[in-house]
């Protein structure tokens, strides 16, 4: 398949993103801190901003990867990150990886070189907001 063709697949596999699921059996995996419950407006303001951040990954997404493809395997990278008032990245975690070292890292390098729009400041915890996101490589 070509790169052409596996672009559009790929921008596919990127917007179909899922939450995060942490197997609390597995004494591997970090604990989750209690929180406080959001209020009903954080919530929404926070759900009615992922699709900002979704447009703005898609946007650079086919021309980023496809220079690289030949690095990468095939598999997922599960990931979270945070960004602050203005948008910027603060924090970026890999939280799983089926694909490669290097996918795991260009997913990190790309994200923090993403503009974000400011996210709603009601939807600010402690200053940032937590967006889990899966890139995939098919």
């Amino acid at each position: 398949m070509t790169k052409r063709k596996l672009i559009p697949l790929l921008l596919t596999a990127l917007l179909a993103t899922h939450a995060l699921a942490q197997n609390p059996g597995d004494p591997a995996l970090p604990k989750a801190a209690a929180k406080p419950a959001k209020s009903k407006a954080a919530t929404q303001a926070a759900t009615n901003y992922i699709p900002k951040v979704k447009s703005a990954l898609a946007k650079r997404w086919g021309d980023a990867v496809a220079a690289r493809m030949s690095d990468f395997s095939h598999g997922a990278t599960n990931v979270t990150f945070k960004l602050d008032a203005t948008g910027a990245v603060t924090e970026f975690t890999v939280v799983a990886n089926t694909s490669n070292a290097a996918f795991a890292k260009f997913c990190e390098q790309f994200v923090r070189e993403t503009k974000f729009e400011k996210p709603p400041a009601v939807a600010l915890e402690d200053g940032q907001i937590e967006i889990p996101f899966t890139f995939t490589i098919l």
